[in-house]
């Protein structure tokens, strides 16, 4: 084992790390809380602050794979498993795939319930026309990848407090910001 130091993430890998995982716990709130309001301005207000932070995190999860294509993120530990680093790269995959998808599903979802999306003041082009039953689709697979997005997000933070208090590696440091 070698006595040097972990490569770390670099401060724009935490960036986005930290500030993606920020925007998507309020976006998981707010989705909760839009869904106990009744209809009215306070509710459409909402609506329209969750679908700009959902399109922010699409364009965030767009550019970070940008930034991880161009800075390869450090190498797995020498102590990680074959096992660990296959979940690693499968649960990255499935996060990486939802702050993808439950933005695009979240535009199908307000067009087909009649509703013109505009993210940072451009109109998002209609990709379905108004139909019923699509929106309920679409609501459906929303919530339902709302609740995978959670549940990969619990695999990956278990992981995280896994290596760092039972392991005690430096798996979690490598991704704080400061000198680790």
């Amino acid at each position: 084992m070698s006595s040097q130091p972990a490569a770390r993430y670099d401060a724009v890998a935490m960036s986005f790390h930290w500030g993606m995982a920020l925007i998507i716990l309020g976006l998981w709130a707010m989705g909760h809380v839009i869904g106990a309001l009744p209809r009215g301005p306070e509710r459409s207000e909402l609506i329209g602050l969750h679908t700009t932070l959902g399109g922010l995190i699409f364009v965030l999860a767009l550019a970070r794979l940008v930034w991880r294509r161009l800075r390869r993120p450090p190498r797995a530990l020498p102590t990680a498993t074959p096992f660990e680093r296959m979940g690693a790269a499968l649960v990255h995959a499935v996060l990486y795939g939802l702050m993808l998808a439950l933005p695009l599903v979240g535009v199908l979802m307000a067009e087909s319930g009649g509703h013109a999306v505009t993210l940072f003041g451009f109109h998002v082009p209609l990709l379905v026309q108004p139909d019923e039953a699509l929106h309920e689709l679409f609501a459906f697979e929303h919530q339902m990848l709302g609740w995978l997005l959670a549940l990969a997000l619990l695999a990956h933070v278990g992981a995280a407090l896994r290596h760092h208090f039972v392991q005690k590696d430096d798996t979690l440091r490598r991704m704080l910001p400061g000198r680790g």
